[in-house]
């Protein structure tokens, strides 16, 4: 039977900070795997990347504000346990602080730690080489902006680097019910709004409507296409040896695993500049 003297259970800040230091450290460690196997920032923010639900960066802002969390929680549960961490300084036997074997063997770890991956030795190298390797294998040819952060540019320089006037890039996304917009508004602004990503834009703009230039949607010709040379020339029925003899001509050193919107960009060419020549009906 309950008299209305039992006190109630009185807030315990350490272990409010106990708590802190678990959840930031878990939050800390899926953020970090996240942001280890995420694509670069110029593939991500391109493409729209998510996981979860959230983006590179909303990953990279949850990484940032946890670790400030993290370091401010460790600062009270050491002050909360000085006396136990105080213990670990002192000597067995004599128990007043000095010399342990654990010092000696934690800086050693942090030293091989610090001096190997500065250095690139093995195996601190391969681990970041691996991390490359993870991060490289989202860039996909058939998926690169124009320019790396391409999805800063306004709408009429993204428009100008796939060959697109203005006019025409603002009619095909208006009729992908895409609008709110002037050609100097960021693509980026652009792509959350209507809740698309910025290469989905860029599709739009350089590929046009179904049959747009007489070719279907999404080949090579309503704008500069994401197929490599020689996807391009089987598709076309052009002779490989043919193409790049007609891109060598028109000074364009070319590679048939290389995308023409790649090849447009090394040479400084118009996208739809590319596949006249490839054809052999250049533009006066």
């Amino acid at each position: 039977m309950n008299t209305g003297n039992e006190s109630s259970p009185r807030f315990q800040w350490r272990a409010l900070v106990t708590s802190l230091v678990a959840f930031s450290f878990v939050l800390l460690l899926v953020s970090g795997v996240i942001l280890f196997l995420a694509p670069p920032g110029r593939v991500a923010n391109w493409t729209n990347w998510t996981i979860i639900g959230l983006r590179k960066g909303d990953w990279s802002g949850l990484h940032i504000w946890f670790s400030a969390v993290f370091l401010v929680v460790v600062g009270f549960h050491l002050f909360f346990n000085w006396r136990p961490l105080m213990s670990y300084l002192k000597d067995r036997l004599t128990r007043r602080v000095g010399f342990r074997p654990e010092w000696l063997a934690a800086t050693a770890l942090v030293a091989v730690v610090m001096i190997g991956t500065l250095k690139h030795v093995a195996p601190f190298e391969a681990l970041l080489e691996w991390n490359e390797s993870l991060k490289e294998s989202w860039d996909r040819p058939a998926e690169r902006a124009p320019i790396p952060h391409a999805e800063l540019l306004t709408l009429s320089a993204l428009a100008e680097k796939g060959g697109i006037d203005l006019a025409t890039a603002t009619t095909r996304l208006t009729a992908k019910g895409i609008t709110g917009f002037t050609g100097d508004t960021v693509v980026q602004a652009i792509a959350d709004a209507a809740k698309r990503s910025a290469r989905e834009l860029y599709d739009i703009i350089v590929t046009g409507p179904k049959g747009s230039a007489g070719h279907a949607e999404g080949k090579a010709g309503g704008g500069l296409g994401w197929k490599t040379l020689a996807q391009f020339c089987a598709d076309e029925g052009i002779e490989l040896a043919v193409a790049i003899s007609r891109l060598k001509a028109g000074g364009v050193k070319a590679d048939e695993k290389v995308t023409l919107r790649e090849l447009a960009t090394a040479s400084g060419r118009k996208p739809y500049e590319l596949p006249e020549l490839i054809r052999g009906t250049p533009r006066p």
